[in-house]
């Protein structure tokens, strides 16, 4: 009998046999449909970027060879943490600009979404470095909400992993429940029944961790069990405020609490069945907050405290050398040290010739398979030597690679291929950065503010809605400094008067934040302006009281000021050439002047600059017309306590019944 060395030999001759006949096998399509295919659509086409889409979303294609030991040392890292060999690290990566920084990223996500070893964080926007941990707890919000292993969001995973907990405390034989199981039963359940059973759940959780300190944190994960909630818990959990009519049907106060307490309670909920890989991106950015400390330096500042408070997991910073070099190891070594806990920064590595040939066959794969066509060899229309030149004189980073390809793709039988116009760079990026996920951050004034600040400056030294923009600072009070509520003023002159109108985005529920907004607005003397205008959303949870709309809002809108109404269609713009803009030198290599030009070319097709309905609602005649709000009613709900043990077991015993 043959030894199972020489079987498996044999085994592996069979497959590889099968495998050329396969692939041999399969007829090659007419060069003329190939060629034709080539001058329709270029394969790489497509921005040589990759960003938070990609690292979410499909990944582009990978090769997982490429820059393997920085994803392995990840990976490595996640498994001894699983075994128990420490609790915790951190690991930097370095890398310059387009050698794959935002790739390993993407390849990390991916393999946790496969596995489901890990939940994932990824932050990037920090809209106000003064406030970096709130920023954070949004960020932590928002990327919970992502899909994970189970086909629902990281939130409903870590839902329903409490949820199961809380059944097997009363009933222990009772099967585990799947996440899409609860997610279907919680989203077609009444409002007033879900109440009962997430106040039963809770009680239940409760005698299983008498050490939980905020009960409120996991009602408002539990919540994420139901479509129709979600949104609103999710809100909640980042740190923002809920309505009160929204407060009160969740059963939960209208805010949350101090951020970091936040941050800490849900790690340590998540550790009891997951790790976390939390990865920090884009730290190049040359903002600088109240201190004189950079992006970078922030990020490394929170780093260090997340590390020393993390239970379970991996933080990951990835950055290019310089920063590394000349902004975090100028913190105290308390600060680097814990920024990369796990060694000396991993170095990325250029691409060669093999990685080069292989990148490119991915990619030209990918874009035949997709039409059914078969192609002469697998780098057509390319050819390896051409590849393999490529890094023969430089090591090319990936971005130069796929830009090479983009302008070097044309069919090769002889005849000059049709001239296909090529889309203006900035435009492709400006799409790009269009079609990223705004819905969680329509509620962070500062991000927003940002926005609408950019689309002014924009505008200087232009007349729009009859005022001529002359100036644009943040330094609004009267000392010159800046001020949390009032985001900006615009100064110019309207039927040469000088003007001076003062801009504040308030996504605030209500409270004391938007009290202390709107009471800016109107304090002419003190802002030193001629109007004020609110920019704000007129959905229900923005609904203004009754007090707050006689003190403020009439006063505002009597006064000439101005009520913009906050639109996704108006802001989504604003955002995206915002984003484009800050990342114009490293990611896009674009300069001030071409996106300017953009702007001023596009600007009619895609709401830009003059064109932008807000920014022109703003600059408006004043309307004089106070608009009209509905107030919510605040409806009593009942206690935990009214509901008695018979029918919590009932309740939680009708969730555990497989397939109800």
């Amino acid at each position: 009998m043959p030894s199972a060395s020489v079987l498996q030999i044999n085994l592996n001759f069979v497959v590889s046999s099968y495998t050329q006949t396969t692939m041999t096998s399969s007829p090659i399509s007419s060069i003329e449909d190939i060629n034709a295919a080539l001058q329709n659509h270029n394969p790489f086409a497509l921005l040589p970027f990759v960003g938070s889409q990609e690292v979410w979303g499909k990944e582009f294609p990978d090769v997982t060879t490429l820059n393997a030991h920085a994803s392995d040392a990840v990976f490595q890292a996640i498994n001894q943490i699983r075994t128990g060999q420490y609790q915790r690290t951190s690991i930097a990566i370095t890398a310059e600009s387009g050698t794959g920084k935002t790739h390993i990223i993407s390849r990390i996500r991916h393999r946790l979404q496969t596995d489901g070893s890990a939940l994932f964080i990824y932050a990037t926007e920090f809209s106000d470095l003064n406030n970096i941990k709130h920023g954070f707890q949004r960020t932590l919000g928002d990327s919970l909400g992502k899909i994970g292993s189970q086909g629902v969001t990281q939130w409903q995973e870590l839902a329903s992993a409490i949820a199961n907990q809380a059944v097997k405390s009363i009933h222990p034989h009772a099967p585990t429940l799947l996440s899409k199981d609860l997610v279907q039963k919680l989203s077609r359940n009444e409002l007033s029944k879900n109440q009962t059973l997430v106040n039963q759940l809770i009680e239940a959780f409760r005698k299983t961790k008498p050490s939980l300190k905020n009960p409120d944190i996991i009602r408002a994960i539990l919540w994420t069990l139901a479509d129709s909630e979600t949104l609103y818990a999710v809100k909640w959990l980042s740190g923002d405020e809920l309505a009160q009519y929204k407060a009160n049907e969740l059963c939960l106060p209208s805010i949350n609490g101090q951020s970091f307490d936040v941050i800490q309670q849900i790690w340590d909920l998540i550790s009891d069945y997951y790790q976390l890989v939390i990865c920090f991106d884009e730290l190049e950015s040359v903002e600088i907050n109240r201190a004189g400390f950079t992006k970078s330096q922030v990020v490394a500042g929170l780093v260090k405290e997340l590390f020393e408070n993390l239970s379970r997991g991996v933080i990951l910073t990835v950055m290019m050398p310089a920063i590394w070099i000349n902004k975090i190891k100028q913190l105290p070594a308390g600060v680097y040290s814990k920024v990369s806990a796990y060694g000396n920064p991993i170095d990325l590595k250029y691409m060669n010739g093999d990685s080069i040939v292989e990148l490119v066959a991915l990619w030209l794969t990918e874009f035949y398979s997709a039409r059914s066509l078969v192609a002469p060899h697998r780098l057509y229309p390319f050819t390896e030597t051409q590849l393999r030149d490529l890094s023969s004189e430089e090591k090319p980073p990936v971005r130069k690679v796929l830009q090479w390809c983009q302008d070097n793709c044309k069919p090769t039988d002889g005849g000059e291929p049709p001239v296909i116009p090529k889309e203006d760079p900035v435009e492709q990026a400006f799409k790009k950065e269009l079609t990223q996920e705004i819905s969680n951050y329509l509620d962070d004034n500062y991000l927003l503010a940002d926005a609408v600040l950019f689309g002014f400056q924009t505008l200087i030294n232009k007349t729009v809605e009859g005022v001529k923009i002359e100036q644009i600072t943040e330094k609004v009070k009267q000392l010159g400094g800046k001020d949390d509520y009032l985001n900006f003023k615009i100064f110019g002159k309207e039927d040469g008067k000088n003007v001076s109108i003062g801009v504040a985005v308030l996504q605030y529920a209500s409270g004391r934040a938007l009290g202390a907004g709107l009471r800016r607005l109107i304090d002419y003397k003190t802002f030193g302006l001629t109007r004020g205008c609110l920019i704000r959303s007129k959905s229900k949870d923005k609904n203004i009281s009754s007090h707050l709309y006689k003190t403020y809002i009439e006063p505002l809108i009597t006064q000439g000021g101005e009520f913009a109404e906050l639109k996704e269609e108006e802001i989504r713009p604003l955002l995206a050439i915002r984003s484009v803009y800050k990342k114009r030198e490293i990611d896009y290599g674009f300069t001030e002047e071409e996106i300017l030009n953009f702007i001023t070319e596009k600007g009619a097709v895609y709401q830009l600059g003059a064109s932008n309905t807000l920014l022109k609602e703003i600059l408006s005649d004043p309307s004089y017309q106070v608009p009209k709000h509905v107030l919510e009613s605040n409806a009593e709900l009942p206690s935990v306590s009214s509901y008695s043990e018979s029918s919590e077991l009932a309740e939680i015993t009708e969730l555990a019944v497989v397939g109800d």
